[in-house]
């Protein structure tokens, strides 16, 4: 007899370590044989370490077991695969406050920043961002600038992991 077995689509978000479980399949087609019934599969994918990429992947099916005198060589068995969808983590990064005298120029640098806790996952580090901010010439007025912030970098950083929300600082220009 022919069947069809389908894994369950799943997911997950970047950093975390996935269980798929044994059991997030439907028989999707064909029927078993009076009260036989399958309890269990192994399910697997690449995407399910914590490691894994955000983004798309497989999820393979395979080695059905059963119960009430079910033989899964008794069967013509077809897997079908499903998906692991991992979605991109939450990060916050802000640029840090700021200040200058009037009539210095000032260079806001690249590491004036902070995360938010916990938020950088499996080790990830940022080493750079861009920080930019009409206040910084020798010529801006004396108040308060906003430090825009975005283009986060680094070397064992992918942005393309993460929801990234910049937060903007604020560059105070301060009476000479």
């Amino acid at each position: 007899l022919a069947i069809t077995l389908t894994a369950g689509n799943q997911s997950k978000t970047y950093g975390q370590t996935k269980n798929l479980g044994d059991t997030n399949f439907t028989l999707t087609s064909g029927s078993l044989v009076g009260s036989q019934s399958i309890d269990s599969a192994t399910l697997a994918s690449l995407g399910t370490p914590a490691a894994a990429d955000a983004g798309s992947y497989n999820i393979n099916i395979s080695n059905a077991a059963g119960s009430h005198g079910f033989l899964a060589s008794n069967y013509d068995i077809t897997y079908v695969k499903g998906t692991l969808t991992v979605d991109k983590a939450a990060l916050t990064i802000t640029a840090d406050d700021q200040t200058k005298t009037y009539g210095q120029t000032k260079n806001l640098g690249s590491t004036a920043f902070t995360t938010g806790a916990g938020q950088l996952k499996n080790g990830d580090t940022i080493g750079s961002v861009r920080l930019g901010s009409t206040g910084t010439p020798a010529t801006a007025d004396v108040g308060d600038y906003d430090i825009n912030i975005s283009n986060a970098t680094g070397t064992s950083f992918k942005a393309s992991n993460y929801d990234i929300t910049y937060v903007t600082g604020t560059l105070t220009v301060n009476p000479a």
